[in-house]
């Protein structure tokens, strides 16, 4: 049997600590899997994480207190409702970070961004929709709240057009009435004629949609089955009306297809 030492010089044997777990740790995980499955972007009651997770609502609740102490968890003080907390979303982010059709994407566009001289974004489909994963500042320096851990609008966003364009309605459609319940309204025909022409023209733009006073131009990347995995976006100033030239567009696509290939999208 194997002897394994701490710093203390302690000597324990193996197999017989090795496999052993710690079951608060585990039963913490089951709590936060209730949360995200009873929460779905809009929180969870009390009643709800403990019936989930089959806890009594003390335990839940003592379970629930200590991630909120650890930013794990977040709670509104109005409503009561517990959510992911910002922890959680950066620990999202790194696992997310690690894949290779996320880091193949973000050298892309490091790069494209670098040669444009401006700044950028890359984003990914999350619990909540089009999520920020990247943000790439490419020199010139935007006013704006966006961040890496935004969640960007389906319906007025140009990653948002993307997705809808690309993903199947049933994967969508919760996220669109849900900001429609927000009063993010944009007319039926209009939004249609939006994402058909994104699909047409291989790109989607906005100005000043997203926040007031900023441009964008996004760009889809697909894997070898087709499917969207991750959106391009390149960011200007509104004010500079001639910044996305054709010239710009078909280099913007450029190098999304060519990210595309690089993670096995046939074309």
């Amino acid at each position: 049997m194997n002897k394994i030492g701490d710093k203390s010089g302690n000597v324990f044997e193996e197999d017989k600590y090795d496999r052993k777990s710690i079951q608060s740790v585990e039963v913490g995980v089951r709590v936060l899997l209730a949360l995200v499955e009873t929460g779905r972007g809009e929180g969870a009651f009390l009643r709800e994480v403990a019936e989930h997770s089959g806890l009594s609502r003390s335990q839940a609740h003592r379970y629930l207190l200590s991630f909120v102490n650890t930013e794990v968890v977040e709670q509104d003080e109005r409503s009561g409702r517990y959510y992911l907390g910002g922890l959680t979303i950066r620990l999202g982010l790194a696992a997310m970070a690690r894949l290779d059709t996320v880091r193949i994407a973000a050298e892309h566009l490091n790069d494209l961004l670098a040669e444009m001289k401006t700044t950028g974004l890359l984003s990914v489909w999350g619990d909540y929709g089009p999520t920020v994963i990247r943000w790439i500042d490419g020199g010139i320096p935007l006013l704006t709240s966006l961040h890496t851990g935004s969640v960007l609008p389906m319906q007025t966003s140009s990653s948002g057009i993307l997705f809808l364009a690309h993903c199947p309605p049933e994967q969508t459609r919760e996220r669109v009435e849900r900001e429609r319940a927000e009063g993010i309204v944009v007319d039926d025909l209009k939004l249609a004629a939006q994402i058909e022409q994104a699909r047409r023209v291989g790109f989607s733009k906005t100005r000043g949609t997203v926040v007031p006073g900023l441009s964008a131009t996004s760009v889809p990347v697909l894997d070898s089955q087709d499917r969207l995995v991750a959106t391009m976006s390149i960011l200007a100033r509104a004010e500079q009306k001639t910044f996305f030239s054709k010239v710009k567009i078909d280099k913007i696509i450029d190098v999304a297809r060519s990210a595309s290939r690089a993670i096995g999208w046939q074309g």
